[in-house]
C-alpha cells in the first residue's frame, strides 16, 4: 500500500509539473485582463492663434506674378491672408488656395478689403510665370509673390517659419498654417491647417469691423 501511494504522488506530481505552461498562461491572461488599457496619446483640434504681441515681418523686396516690384507694406490698409509653399509641393506644406477661394465667396464684397497672398518659397521653382499659372488656376485676383533665397529666409524667420532644401533642391518651408496680417501690416493670427472655413471667415469679419 505505501508503495502504491508513493506512486500516486509521484504520478500527481507529474501531472502538476504538466499543468504548469497552462495555469502559468492562464496567470498572464488574467493579469492582462486586469491592467488598465494603454492612454491614447491626446488629440488636439486645430486652431486660430491669436498673437499677443502682433509682431511686424520685414518688408523684404519680392516680385509679383507678373514680374513686378512689390513689398507686403503695398497691402497696408487692407487685411492680407498670407501662407508660405512650393507650387509643387512636395513634403510638409500647405496649398491654401482651395481655401482660400471658399473664403473668397463667403466674405462676399467685403473680400474686396482683403489680400490673399501665396508666397512661393523658391525663386526660381516658384517663380513669376510658374506662380501666374498656378494662380490662375483657382482665382485671377490671389497674389502671388517671391523673393531671391536671402530675403525670403529673412521673411519667413519673422513668420517662425523653418526654410529646408526638399528633395529637388528648391527652398521649401514647414509652415502648416495661414497667417493674417492686420490693417498695418502686423502678424496678427496663426491659422493652422484643418481650421474650417466658417471660422477663419468669423476671424476676417471680426478683425475687418476692428478700428
Amino acid at each position: 500500500m505505501q508503495i502504491a501511494d508513493d506512486g500516486l504522488r509521484v504520478a500527481s506530481c507529474v501531472l502538476g509539473w504538466k499543468r504548469w505552461p497552462a495555469l502559468l498562461a492562464a496567470a498572464l491572461l488574467s493579469a492582462c485582463a486586469l491592467a488598465p488599457a494603454p492612454t491614447p496619446e491626446p488629440t488636439f483640434a486645430p486652431r486660430a492663434i491669436r498673437v499677443d504681441y502682433p509682431i511686424v515681418p520685414p518688408d523684404v523686396p519680392m516680385v509679383d506674378q507678373d514680374g513686378r516690384p512689390a513689398k507686403l507694406s503695398d497691402f497696408r490698409g487692407r487685411l492680407v491672408l498670407i501662407f508660405f509653399a512650393n507650387i509643387q509641393c512636395q513634403e510638409s506644406c500647405v496649398d491654401a488656395l482651395p481655401q482660400f477661394r471658399a473664403i473668397r465667396r463667403a466674405l462676399g464684397s467685403r473680400s474686396a478689403d482683403v489680400a490673399f497672398v501665396m508666397v512661393g518659397t523658391d525663386r526660381i521653382a516658384d517663380g513669376p510665370a510658374a506662380l501666374k499659372r498656378h494662380l490662375s488656376r483657382y482665382d485671377p485676383t490671389f497674389i502671388g509673390l517671391t523673393a531671391a533665397r536671402s530675403d525670403m529666409r529673412q521673411l519667413a524667420l519673422r513668420f517662425g517659419i523653418h526654410m529646408y532644401e526638399n528633395r529637388a533642391g528648391a527652398l521649401a518651408p514647414h509652415a502648416p498654417f495661414i497667417y493674417l496680417l492686420d490693417r498695418q501690416g502686423r502678424l496678427l493670427y496663426f491659422v493652422q491647417d484643418g481650421v474650417a472655413i466658417s471660422e477663419i471667415v468669423s476671424i476676417v469679419e471680426r478683425v475687418l469691423d476692428e478700428r
